[in-house]
């Protein structure tokens, strides 16, 4: 059955994308797992084949649940039992039946909720009644309760799957052939949809974060008097150098958000930092929180001058991402050594842990 499963599903992954590929479909509107799936398997009774398609990071992955009692081990990622009986019953068919909701929805993603109310039911009686017709399930939350008392609930959000006979999972190509217009409808009516626009909407922060990754720059230090024109100086050299550099002053004040916590959040999603440290300021208690967060951090410090002992030398022995550059008369003087640095330092970071963590194979 692993092999049948596996073979099954890369048929309907490879179908989905070069649907999306020849249609030109932008795949920002789409479901996570049309780019990259996780898939879920198990198999009941030896007869059906439960496959769920979740989001997942880089590539396919599967996890493989093996024999299980019924559809909703695998719905909700669940310990295994058996069931005491099914919410619906499957029924003889050709035609793939996909259950999903109205693509207007204002809920997440305009999914709706399954919520089983026995601890031990299945959702569908597949694996008991012979043969049955192909089952999809799209965009739906099913919870179900644990107890007798419904005091305790799984949840558990299910982007896409199917629920299919091992006959007709055995023959892929036939299945497509059969249903795969299905398919492409359901994609087509998420694409053009509003729960098209809650994808998109879902990408924007991650994409925002990884470009401001890419190119950010904060400038701190004493962000008035003539000290703010020499923070502005450095941060318009930066930009026309290709950064997308910003003293933490001009960026967006959040009601909810500490002062604390918005250096945190913008130093975090930036490349680099740059601090100009001749004049005490609060900068002296951001350095201490760049330091503890690992951020990338030049500091910049005219010959002579200087806030306090206190910070600034962490680089002699301890730290190799904070590093002081002292200039004569002006922070533009240093600004290319200071971004040959700390590039030479983002490039090797990228490099060891794109070596030391598999899963970025």
């Amino acid at each position: 059955m692993i092999n049948t499963s596996k073979i099954f599903t890369s048929a309907i992954l490879d179908f989905v994308r070069e649907f999306v590929s020849h249609e030109k479909l932008d795949l920002k509107r789409l479901p996570g797992w049309v780019t990259a799936s996780k898939i879920h398997l198990g198999w009941i009774n030896d007869t059906s084949i439960i496959c769920v398609f979740r989001d997942a990071a880089k590539k396919d992955s599967y996890k493989i649940r093996g024999p299980v009692g019924a559809d909703t081990v695998v719905l909700l990622d669940t310990d295994n039992f058996r069931p005491i009986g099914a919410s619906l019953q499957a029924k003889e068919s050709d035609n793939l039946i996909i259950l999903t909701t109205e693509k207007d929805a204002k809920r997440e993603g305009g999914g709706c909720t399954m919520r089983i109310t026995t601890p031990k039911s299945a959702f569908f009686d597949c694996g008991y009644a012979g043969h049955h017709g192909p089952i999809g399930m799209e965009n739906i939350f099913f919870e179900q309760n644990t107890d007798n008392y419904g005091q305790e609930t799984v949840v558990s959000f299910v982007p896409f799957a199917l629920c299919i006979h091992k006959k007709d999972a055995a023959r892929p190509t036939e299945f497509l052939n059969k249903n795969g217009r299905h398919i492409r409808s359901l994609l087509l009516d998420i694409h053009n949809s509003k729960i098209g626009d809650h994808y998109q909407s879902r990408q924007i922060p991650v994409a925002a974060f990884s470009i401001n990754k890419q190119s950010g720059v904060i400038i701190l230090g004493k962000d008035s008097g003539k000290e703010l024109r020499e923070l502005s100086q450095v941060k318009d050299r930066l930009y026309r150098k290709g950064y997308n550099a910003r003293l933490i002053k001009e960026l967006p004040e959040i009601p909810m958000m500490s002062n604390e916590e918005k250096v945190r959040l913008w130093s975090l999603a930036s490349r680099f930092v740059i601090m100009i440290d001749n004049v005490p300021t609060g900068h002296i208690a951001e350095y201490m929180m760049l330091k503890e967060q690992r951020t990338i951090l030049a500091l910049l410090r005219k010959k002579g001058a200087g806030s306090t002992y206190m910070i600034g030398d962490d680089h002699l022995v301890d730290l190799n991402y904070i590093k002081l550059f002292e200039y004569d008369d002006s922070p533009l003087s240093v600004i290319k050594t200071v971004t040959d640095w700390a590039e030479n330092l983002a490039v090797k970071r990228i490099k060891a842990y794109n070596q030391n963590y598999p899963w970025r194979e």
